[in-house]
C-alpha cells in the first residue's frame, strides 16, 4: 500500500471507531430508546460526559466542545429530532473527521463521523451549558 492509501484507511478507521464508541457511550446514558416525552437538549448536556474519555482514548479534541454545535430541536412527523455536530481535531490541531450526534425520541442515540471536509450546517451554535 502507498502512504496515501494507508493514511486513508487510518482515517477511516478512526471514523468508524469514534462512531461506534461514541453511539454506544451515548445509548447507556439514554438508556438505550430516548424516550418519547424526553428533553432532547438536556440529553445533549449529559452526553458531554463522555468527551473526555473519547478524547484522551483517540488524542483528540472536539471543537466546540462534543456533542457540539445545533440547529435546534426540529419536530417531525411523528417524533422531535435534534442533531448536533463538532470537528474532531487529531493532536496536531488538524481536522480529523467532522462527528455528527443525532436524538430521535423514541430512537436510540445515533452517531457517525464524516470525513473531515463535511461541512457543520452555518448558523448552528454551541449547545448552551445547561
Amino acid at each position: 500500500m502507498t502512504a496515501g492509501v494507508d493514511g486513508e484507511v487510518s482515517r477511516q478507521a478512526l471514523r468508524l471507531a469514534l462512531g461506534a464508541e461514541l453511539t454506544h457511550r451515548a445509548g447507556r446514558i439514554a438508556g438505550g430508546r430516548i424516550a418519547p416525552g424526553a428533553d432532547l437538549a438536556a440529553l445533549a448536556g449529559e452526553l458531554r460526559a463522555m468527551a473526555v474519555p473519547v478524547e484522551r482514548a483517540h488524542r483528540l479534541r472536539f471543537d466546540p466542545p462534543y456533542p457540539g454545535a445545533t440547529g435546534g430541536v426540529e419536530e417531525l412527523r411523528d417524533a422531535r429530532r435534534l442533531v448536533l455536530a463538532c470537528t474532531a481535531l487529531d493532536a496536531g490541531g488538524a481536522p480529523a473527521a467532522v462527528v455528527f450526534t443525532t436524538l430521535i425520541a423514541g430512537r436510540p442515540p445515533q452517531v457517525s463521523a464524516a470525513p473531515a471536509d463535511a461541512a457543520i450546517p452555518p448558523g448552528w451554535t454551541a449547545l448552551a451549558a445547561g
